[in-house]
């Protein structure tokens, strides 16, 4: 259940302005690994999903992720890996987007369920939450749907970070 924008209190923008910070910050730190998938993650929409006082404590962040031949095996369909690296940056950025002004974000843990391929040309839906931040550890949990809304991919993650305080 999101929000109301009325009850939130963190701007839409400053949320969203959140979301690319870390994405541009994510490209920078490792470009071998986060390019080309991550570098095509497409921010649709960051909604906050509850607030405690003067700040949120979980949203869920969406993307858009259009397959390209170079993200899929041999069968044309999106290989693991690629799923798993999607699934991977999509639950840092949202919990960057949550813990204002987390810094070396890192996974813990991840854990990625495949449950139906999507071929080569498709665009997907990635639809992550950020559940819960403590003042270490972010918990994740996401979505990858086709276009038809069938769901494809399920993630789980736990990421940690350092805050600026």
């Amino acid at each position: 259940m999101a929000l109301q924008l009325s009850t939130c209190p963190v701007s839409s923008e400053e949320l969203v302005q959140r979301a690319h910070a870390y994405h541009q910050t994510l490209l920078a730190a490792n470009v071998r690994l986060t390019t080309p998938p991550v570098s095509r993650l497409r921010l649709v929409s960051v909604t906050p999903t509850a607030s405690k006082g003067d700040r949120i404590t979980s949203a869920t962040v969406a993307f858009s992720f259009t397959v390209e031949p170079s993200d899929c095996n041999a069968w044309s369909t999106i290989h693991g890996g690629c799923v798993f690296t999607l699934c991977n940056a999509a639950g840092k950025i949202a919990t960057a987007v949550v813990a204002a002004g987390a810094r070396n974000v890192v996974s813990t843990d991840l854990t990625t369920n495949y449950l139906a391929a999507v071929s080569q040309g498709a665009t997907v839906s990635i639809e992550i939450e950020c559940l819960r931040v403590t003042k270490s550890i972010g918990f994740v949990r996401g979505t990858i749907k086709d276009a038809q809304g069938v769901l494809c991919y399920v993630c789980v993650q736990n990421v940690s970070f350092d805050l600026d305080l």
